[in-house]
């Protein structure tokens, strides 16, 4: 149990909103509208399913491919917050060029503005990944996360995870 704790914390602390953002109603980052139209545009396409309920929101989250300040939020391309709908939930979300990028999601369900644990440190709300990594003691390395993204529309899927 100890072992899933310590798994559970660094969890936690990936997904968590900074404090600042806490204190307030998380709000998503401003950034350019997705737009078909512009081929030039680099537009992930994100899909997240296995919501177990229609409550709240999912906030997703796009770091840089810094494996230095990967899951750092003053490090984060963008963060986008939208309701769940089920049985997708699906967002669009521009990157500043092609390269890689990492996704990170969580559910808040009670929309409170941060990731909930248990008394136990074992996340209460649903989270996710690019790639959806299997996780064992803590958050994914970049290297398991990272995803390309050129110019035009890339496809993510991210299956929501619940403990």
């Amino acid at each position: 149990m100890v072992k899933r704790g310590v798994m559970m914390a660094g969890i936690l602390a990936a997904l968590a909103l900074p404090a600042a953002a806490r204190a307030e109603k998380a709000t998503p980052m401003p950034g350019p509208a997705c737009d078909a139209g512009d081929s030039g545009q680099v537009r992930l396409r994100i899909s997240v399913t296995g919501m177990r309920s229609a409550q709240g929101n999912v906030t997703i989250t796009i770091y840089p491919d810094d494996a230095a300040h990967f899951l750092d939020g003053a490090y984060k391309v963008a963060r986008q917050i939208l309701p769940v709908t089920l049985p997708v939930t699906e967002a669009c979300i521009v990157v500043p060029q092609a390269g890689h990028y990492a996704v990170a999601l969580f559910h808040d369900e009670n929309d409170n503005g941060h990731f909930d644990t248990t008394m136990l440190g074992i996340p209460a709300e649903g989270y996710g990944f690019s790639n959806n990594p299997t996780l064992y003691l803590g958050p994914p390395d970049l290297s398991k996360v990272r995803i390309p993204a050129q110019a035009g529309d890339n496809p993510v899927s991210v299956l929501m995870k619940y403990y």
